[in-house]
């Protein structure tokens, strides 16, 4: 069987799969109206068409692809960030599962090969064409996550962090201090810190946590889509580059974006705090 029909039947393993994902039904009670929902797909779908143009053209390939893969991608990523907003427990773990096949879609536009991926915290296991295994971590990611859970002040959360598929940490103090002001919930370094008053009422799972997780998948897209790849390149022109990213992400460019985006735009018009208060517009937190 030839190459190109082998990546034929993976493609279509992997639209099937997307089809089921789509498929999976939100639950009623995030209270989400349906024109917000469709936006957000429309949205979605909009930039992962676009990111999957760059990355066929960048193979040398042309948008006939890239434009049915941007569609399936994104909207699937979309499906994905209503899951994660949804007050259920696992919401997280779900939404960023599917999100991260979704970004898989897109970012295999004009290549012979198709890499899934799995992400869990800063580590990001793949499964190449179906039948290689390999795995990646994100650095910037893992320090973060080390540097909290030796802090006297955070404790990791295993429940939570099963429940959202990345570290959740509880903070002692009453708020969290950010640059915004002060939070009951903070994303971080693609983690997610909790402040000790967002557990007030809350029966167990915070209702912030779920905001929490859409900004975590956002990043996700940011780090595995756009800024990972972009690191890589710049690094594997050295040999000792080639060696770090084999199975590295540093992480550093992925950060630069997200604090150059943070310091540009207020916070009331971000599009992506826009997002996430759009997808849990009747939580209490």
């Amino acid at each position: 069987m030839s190459a190109r029909r082998q990546q034929a039947g993976h493609t279509s393993a992997i639209l099937a799969a997307t089809v089921l994902l789509i498929g999976v039904p939100v639950p009623v009670f995030a209270q989400v109206k349906t024109g917000v929902r469709a936006e957000d797909l429309g949205i979605n779908a909009a930039i992962g068409v676009a990111t999957a143009s760059v990355w066929s053209l960048a193979r040398g390939h042309g948008f006939k692809e890239a434009i049915w893969r941007g569609l399936i991608g994104g909207m699937t990523i979309g499906v994905a960030r209503q899951v994660a907003a949804s007050p259920f427990n696992g919401s997280g773990l779900i939404g960023r599962e599917m999100s991260a096949a979704g970004i898989s879609v897109i970012t295999s536009a004009g290549s012979e090969h198709t890499t899934l991926a799995f992400p869990i915290g800063p580590v990001e296991l793949q499964l190449v064409d179906g039948r290689v295994f390999d795995w990646r971590v994100n650095a910037t990611y893992a320090a973060a996550a080390i540097i909290n859970s030796v802090s006297r002040t955070t404790q990791i959360d295993s429940k939570l962090s099963l429940y959202s598929g990345t570290f959740v940490f509880r903070d002692d103090r009453e708020t969290l201090h950010t640059s915004n002001g002060e939070a009951r919930g903070s994303e971080f370094f693609g983690g997610i810190k909790l402040a000790k008053s967002a557990f007030n009422g809350s029966g167990g799972t915070p209702n912030v946590l779920f905001h929490e997780n859409v900004h975590v998948l956002q990043d996700d897209y940011l780090a595995l889509a756009v800024a990972n790849p972009i690191e890589r390149l710049i690094l594997d022109r050295s040999t000792i580059g080639r060696r770090i990213t084999r199975h590295i992400d540093v992480g550093l460019l992925s950060l630069g974006f997200n604090g150059l985006a943070n310091g540009i735009v207020p916070y009331s018009a971000r599009p992506w705090e826009r997002e996430a208060y759009a997808l849990t517009p009747r939580h209490n937190y």
